[in-house]
């Protein structure tokens, strides 16, 4: 699918060749898309996906009636439906969520999580905590600050102490 998202947006660029920048010959070539098109792409496909019965996978045998009943409006459709199945998402089951910890897919879950509690991105406590909430800690710790470089081959620093208050999922 993500062949797809890249070919199916390739751009063409072109350059001009010739005396003072005319036009006389021009190159063009094909490049991949900007990255964030597609991802914008395969996240749409990813939302519209389609959720199928594990019994629809493959060919269903047809009853000698269908097969000999309408020939050409059964081509037609198989047609529509095998463009449709080569350009949309299906799966067969829901996938695990992410907020939980599960052992068996070894995800961690977000329990414990830091997350930013003023913003609305990816990494804000609404999207990470799902729903759950968050609380907020005083964190203090040690770490390197100031360094300097002395010549030759010597970096001497401080240690500085920093506090802060850090948002962590319930």
């Amino acid at each position: 699918m993500k062949q797809q998202a890249v070919s199916g947006n390739m751009d063409v660029r072109c350059k001009c060749h010739g005396l003072s920048g005319s036009c006389e010959l021009r190159t063009c070539w094909r490049t991949a898309p900007d990255f964030r098109r597609v991802g914008t792409v395969l996240k749409n496909k990813f939302r519209r996906a389609i959720m199928i019965d594990q019994s629809e996978f493959g060919n269903r045998p047809l009853n000698r009636v269908q097969k000999s009943f309408n020939k050409q409006r059964r081509k037609r459709r198989d047609r529509q439906y095998k463009k449709q199945a080569n350009s949309e998402l299906w799966y067969y089951e829901k996938s695990p969520t992410y907020c939980d910890l599960n052992n068996d897919f070894n995800i961690p879950g977000t329990s414990g999580r830091m997350c930013n509690n003023t913003g609305r991105d990816s990494g804000s406590c609404s999207t990470l905590c799902c729903g759950r909430g968050y609380n907020t800690i005083r964190q203090t710790y040690t770490k390197l600050c100031n360094c300097q470089f002395r010549w030759c081959c010597e970096v001497i620093c401080q240690n500085c102490t920093i506090d802060e208050w850090v948002t962590v999922c319930k």
